[in-house]
């Protein structure tokens, strides 16, 4: 509750002119925040591919309701993300397009042989691969939003839901990954 006071304080403050008169707005996003609004986008895409693999290549169902929790929440902040890009552009503000072409398009992703090795797996040996491909890719989540909550130290701001999704990020990103770690050992999958 005191969550959607804030955020709803921010929007009046941050969205509809809270500058004192004379003095120009505040810049709703920089080039930067933009950026890493569009890269988590396409990180999270993988997340749902690797997400789509589970129920077919495994039977524990812990890890079958694991990987559809992990589905629904990367969707949400999708949705999130793109929403917070389509305001943005709304307003008028130009969003940047940084074609990602190698292999994997960014750190943190798997490659292409990473997912057609996965894809090609089934019991054991899937669930080792997806659980350490997940760990990487998380880990990859959590560089990126420690990079964009670093800026924000560093300016002092807080774009209008991103300073919240980052550390949402953060912190759920830093748990499923000790949940994966934990399923390594459990399952006697570890190396």
């Amino acid at each position: 509750m005191l969550r959607r006071a804030v955020l709803g304080l921010l929007l009046v403050l941050g969205l509809s002119g809270g500058a004192a008169a004379g003095q120009a707005a505040p810049v709703l996003y920089t080039e930067d925040d933009l950026l890493f609004l569009t890269h988590m986008i396409m990180h999270h895409e993988q997340a749902l591919t690797l997400a789509a693999l589970v129920p077919s290549r495994t039977q524990r169902e812990e890890f079958i309701r694991f990987a559809r929790y992990l589905d629904g929440a990367q969707r949400a902040e999708i949705d999130q993300m793109k929403a917070l890009l389509r305001m943005a552009s709304d307003r008028g503000i130009s969003i940047p397009h940084h074609e990602m072409l190698g292999d994997p398009p960014m750190a943190g992703m798997l490659s292409k042989a990473q997912m057609a090795e996965l894809t090609a797996a089934t019991g054991p040996r899937f669930e080792r691969l997806w659980l350490q491909g997940m760990i990487y890719h998380h880990q990859g989540a959590l560089d990126m939003a420690r990079e964009q909550q670093q800026r924000q130290f560093e300016t002092g701001r807080q774009p209008y839901g991103i300073d919240v999704m980052v550390d949402d990020i953060l912190v759920v990103q830093r748990a499923e990954i000790t949940k994966m770690r934990g399923w390594l050992e459990q399952w006697g999958l570890s190396r």
